[in-house]
C-alpha cells in the first residue's frame, strides 16, 4: 500500500510539473508573439541632442510665418516651423520627422533686431511624438536650449538648439 501511494503522489508531481511547463511555454510563446502578456517596462534612454537647422519661407497664416527645411546633428531629418514674431520674442511650434516617428515642441526666445537680421535666442519645450519618440522627455523637465538668426528680407532662418532628452 506503501507503494502505491508513493507512485500516487509521484504521478501527481509530475503531472503538475507537466502543467507547469506547459503554461510557462505558452506564455513566453505569447509574449513573444506580441500576445496577452504583461508588458515589460524599459528604462529611458538618456540622448544628448545637437541639432543645427536650416529653414525657408514656404507660406503664412496670419501673424504665422511657416518655414521648411532640414536639421543635421543628432538626427538628419525635416523639420517644419509655425513662427510668430513678437517686437521683442518669438514664439514657434517646431516638427521634427526623424526616422520612425516625429518629435513636435515649442519654443520662446527673446527677439533683438540688427540691421537685416533678427537674433534669438530661449528655450525649446518638448511636447511628445510618435513612433518611436512617442515617449520623448525633457530630462528633469529641463527644456533644451535654442538660439539662431532670420534673415529679414527673405525669412531664411538659422537655429540652433542643444539640450537632453529621455527616449
Amino acid at each position: 500500500m506503501q507503494r502505491i501511494q508513493g507512485n500516487s503522489v509521484t504521478g501527481r508531481s509530475l503531472a503538475v510539473c507537466c502543467l507547469m511547463l506547459v503554461a510557462t511555454t505558452a506564455g513566453l510563446t505569447a509574449q513573444a508573439s506580441g500576445g496577452t502578456a504583461k508588458p515589460t517596462a524599459h528604462a529611458a534612454r538618456r540622448l544628448s541632442l545637437v541639432e543645427t537647422a536650416h529653414l525657408k519661407f514656404s507660406s503664412e497664416h496670419g501673424a504665422a510665418l511657416n518655414e521648411r527645411g532640414s536639421a543635421t546633428g543628432t538626427y538628419n531629418a525635416p523639420v517644419t516651423v509655425s513662427l510668430t514674431i513678437h517686437p521683442k520674442s518669438v514664439t514657434a511650434v517646431v516638427t521634427i520627422y526623424p526616422r520612425g516617428g516625429s518629435i513636435r515642441g515649442t519654443a520662446n526666445a527673446n527677439y533683438v533686431v540688427k540691421g537685416v537680421y533678427g537674433y534669438f535666442g530661449g528655450t525649446f519645450t518638448l511636447r511628445g511624438g510618435t513612433g518611436k519618440y512617442s515617449h520623448i522627455s525633457e530630462v528633469n523637465g529641463k527644456p533644451l536650449g535654442i538660439s539662431g538668426k532670420i534673415d529679414r528680407t527673405n525669412f531664411a532662418m538659422e537655429v540652433k538648439a542643444h539640450g537632453e532628452a529621455n527616449l
